[in-house]
């Protein structure tokens, strides 16, 4: 018998949507499958909506918590999974019926501990699938370095992990917020996996929404990328894995979120200041221009607003 996969779905103020998400769950053509729902103190009906799910359908568990962020609400999915494997899954979002399956068989025929899909981008009426750039099966040590890169940064979703894998000590510290969590879960995951699997199956429905938190800019501070830069590096410190190749990488992600996440520049920061006195000689032409965009913060705006504009001709 296939293994179980538990979808753990973490839920807070999506009322609106948890019926479709919990719904494409609930229509997979994988059936050894449970569906944890996270109620992480959800100030909406979304935890009642819950409730009303579980009790008619056994497969699906309950947890209600109060409130600490989607880290600590994934957290507490796996505590509660009872699945070997577990497939993360936002409640304003959805899984095409046949996710399940095309993860796991990856995962059983190549003997993974994790294994990621393409997912569909939908915005309004628009959808378009993002296919994954390299594509193929890496150790943890290459799934870090992937991480790092500019271009291939795989977030918590699209995806299906073992669920021993996900030790306590991957999360974030529980009393502090970082950007681009699913990024610093990564770098932390990657020492406890041995084979991950990157293909562009489509098995995930990304629904994009301009107030979402993850394009809201509620977390884009430099005092805050700071702290998720710091704790990149003491990551990398205690694991005994820094290197030169390593801090390059490093080093062109900082320039890249100081270009593209930041609003305000408060050119005083000791965080600013550092990234701005890298020498990029030897860095990408895309990372040397924004390096040097960055000393005029109108004309960076204005260059990066005229190439999305090109782009969406």
């Amino acid at each position: 018998m296939s293994a179980k996969v538990s979808i753990i779905i973490p839920v807070y103020k999506t009322e609106a949507t948890l019926p479709r998400c919990i719904d494409s769950a609930l229509a997979q053509t994988y059936s050894n499958i449970e569906i944890v729902l996270v109620d992480d103190g959800s100030p909406d009906r979304a935890g009642e909506i819950a409730d009303q799910y579980a009790a008619k359908h056994p497969n699906i568990v309950v947890v209600h918590k109060k409130n600490g962020g989607l880290a600590e609400a994934r957290k507490s999915g796996i505590a509660a999974a009872s699945g070997e494997f577990f497939v993360p899954l936002d409640s304003d979002d959805t899984i095409p019926e046949n996710a399940v399956e095309l993860l796991y068989n990856h995962c059983a025929e190549d003997d993974l501990d994790m294994c990621y899909g393409a997912y569909m981008r939908v915005v309004g009426d628009k959808r378009t699938i993002e296919p994954h750039h390299f594509t193929g099966v890496v150790s943890g040590d290459e799934f870090l370095k992937k991480n790092l890169e500019l271009g291939f940064l795989c977030g918590s979703h699209n995806c299906i992990c073992r669920t021993s894998t996900w030790t306590d000590d991957v999360f974030p510290p529980a009393d502090k917020r970082f950007p681009s969590e699913d990024v610093l879960i990564n770098v932390k995951l990657s020492k406890n996996l041995r084979r991950v699997g990157i293909f562009n199956d489509y098995v995930y429905d990304y629904y994009f929404y301009e107030n979402s938190l993850s394009v809201g800019g509620a977390f884009f501070t430099l005092a805050l990328w700071s702290d998720f830069f710091d704790e990149v590096r003491r990551f990398l410190h205690e694991q005994r894995r820094e290197s030169e190749a390593l801090e390059h990488l490093v080093r062109i992600m900082e320039i890249d979120r100081l270009a593209f996440y930041i609003k305000n520049y408060d050119k005083q920061h000791p965080w600013y200041k550092k990234v701005m006195s890298y020498s990029t000689r030897t860095y990408p032409r895309k990372t040397r221009v924004l390096h040097a965009l960055l000393h005029c913060p109108p004309l960076l705006r204005w260059c990066i607003k005229m190439n999305r504009k090109r782009k969406s001709l």
